[in-house]
């Protein structure tokens, strides 16, 4: 368990890694069963076909994705950014029912070879060899809270979609002549229109009441209080890992050594951790954990590391895996604020969640009158946002007026008169583009053969991503699919 809060604060790429297996995989994580029901079912938030997607299904998937959001914003999500996960979440869980249906019709499977093989190649789950560690499997895999069944079954679905997107892609093809036409498209000279959107701007512009401000505080008061916590090091050792002492009383003599050693003064606590401890995560930097808020062990953890002071070491303790003991490097008491000891962050914040509200309302309303087939000219004037027209410029060279905007300017190259690219975030500003003109150069050199090849990989990504829009698309009809999340 020590091990476990210790990964929580630094295995970022384990960590990222059980993240985008719930964001990449978000239909086959919790192994949904569908199930056939009518719109007035209340349990259904989607039918597709014969099959449907229960509100528990659709929990399953949200959840995990609003707790990684409050994770790194402790006032989480607004009410609009929350409707529009939704609406995405539910996007992905019909989507890939599409695709596990029509899996199923081409006869598309993944073995128990093909998953174990999978597997064993994620360097998540190696030993320090680079062989695969069935023992840390399972521990990485409880650490983050997903059982072993929960995890395979979200890799061979994963294993399955990559399977028929390259059936259904693999055909994607296009002669040398609509390669040549679309070099020549991307090495065009362009010109463009713009509004950028500045959360900064709108920041200005918000004019709290005293009290908004304290509504504010108290319903986002536990990002300004915190609890008791403790700085710790710690020393793990596990049985099965020991040839000299593997039974549980040897392990905790051995511990029991090491305190003595620490409290009469011949070793340093951080010392006998990088020589003696077994968490490999920790015992380079000399046992370090870092700080520990009460509630986040367990009760009996927590009643051997709190309450100590600073410099003591605790006997050893049990653990799930093996024992442990801990030194308190430092302590702080639980903070409780008050509004008028904070009242300057709540304001910043207030101004700053208001100011990114406003921006995300403006840049929907943006992109709806784009949908419309307004023009960028004419949605400033309704909604009073200043325009800006570029120079001429290539995907080389990066969009006039905009600073390190090279990346924006090689998504714009492949658009034609009148089409759109927004909101893209740059340097913390969106931007919505329309191209307005654009000619062809009259004497361009020829693309190398590593450009050539760049363009290629490029067009024929385009190619897949719009078939595969307008085949899940044409799917949606011919299913039936129907949602009532909100209904």
């Amino acid at each position: 368990m020590m091990r476990t809060l210790r990964d929580k604060k630094t295995m970022h790429v384990v960590l990222w890694f059980l993240v985008a297996v719930f964001v990449g995989s978000i239909f086959f994580v919790f192994g949904m069963k569908y199930t056939a029901g009518g719109k007035n079912d209340p349990n259904l938030v989607a039918k597709v076909g014969d099959n449907g997607i229960t509100r528990e299904e659709f929990n399953k998937a949200y959840q995990p994705l609003v707790e990684k959001i409050y994770a790194a914003e402790p006032e989480g999500p607004t009410s609009e950014e929350s409707q529009r996960l939704q609406g995405q979440v539910l996007d992905s869980l019909v989507d890939n029912l599409i695709l596990q249906s029509t899996a199923n019709k081409l006869n598309i499977t993944v073995s128990d070879e093909e998953l174990a093989a999978n597997i064993r190649r994620q360097p998540y789950f190696m030993d320090k060899n680079g062989n695969f560690d069935k023992e840390k499997y399972a521990q990485v895999l409880q650490m983050n809270q997903m059982t072993i069944q929960q995890f395979e079954d979200s890799q061979r679905r994963d294993l399955l979609v990559g399977k028929i997107r390259s059936v259904l892609l693999d055909g994607i093809l296009f002669t040398p002549g609509e390669l040549d036409n679309y070099i020549s498209l991307l090495n065009r000279d362009i010109k463009a229109a713009f509004i950028v959107l500045d959360e900064s701007t709108y920041e200005k512009s918000v004019k709290p009441t005293e009290d908004a401000l304290k509504e504010f505080y108290e319903n986002t008061r536990s990002q300004y209080d915190h609890p008791e916590k403790v700085k710790i090091r710690h020393i793990f050792l596990a049985p099965a890992q020991n040839e000299g002492f593997q039974n549980p009383e040897a392990v905790q003599k051995n511990l029991g050594d090491y305190r003595q050693q620490v409290l009469s003064g011949k070793a340093k606590f951080q010392d006998l951790a990088q020589k003696y401890s077994q968490d490999e995560q920790t015992k380079k930097l000399g046992g370090e954990i870092g700080w520990i808020d009460r509630g986040t062990l367990p009760k009996d953890m927590e009643d051997n590391i709190f309450g100590l002071k600073k410099g003591e070491v605790t006997k050893p303790f049990k653990l799930q895996n093996g024992y442990d003991i801990a030194q308190i490097e430092d302590y702080q008491s639980a903070y409780k604020s008050s509004f008028e000891e904070v009242r300057a962050k709540v304001e910043e914040q207030y101004r700053k969640q208001k100011a990114t509200e406003k921006m995300a309302a403006i840049a929907e309303q943006l992109a709806g009158k784009l949908k419309e087939k307004d023009s960028l000219e004419k949605a400033a004037k309704d909604l009073g946002l200043a325009l800006t027209v570029t120079d001429w410029f290539d995907r080389n060279t990066g969009v006039p007026h905009v600073a390190d905007s090279k990346d924006a300017a090689t998504e714009l190259a492949g658009l034609y008169p009148q089409e759109w690219k927004g909101p893209l975030s740059i340097h913390q500003k969106e931007y919505f583009f329309q191209i307005i003109d654009a000619h062809e150069r009259g004497h361009s050199k020829a693309p190398s053969d590593q450009e050539r090849a760049e363009m290629t990989q490029r067009m024929n990504y385009e190619r897949q991503q719009t078939w595969l829009q307008d085949f899940l698309g044409s799917q949606r009809k011919k299913m039936g699919v129907k949602t009532f999340l909100n209904g």
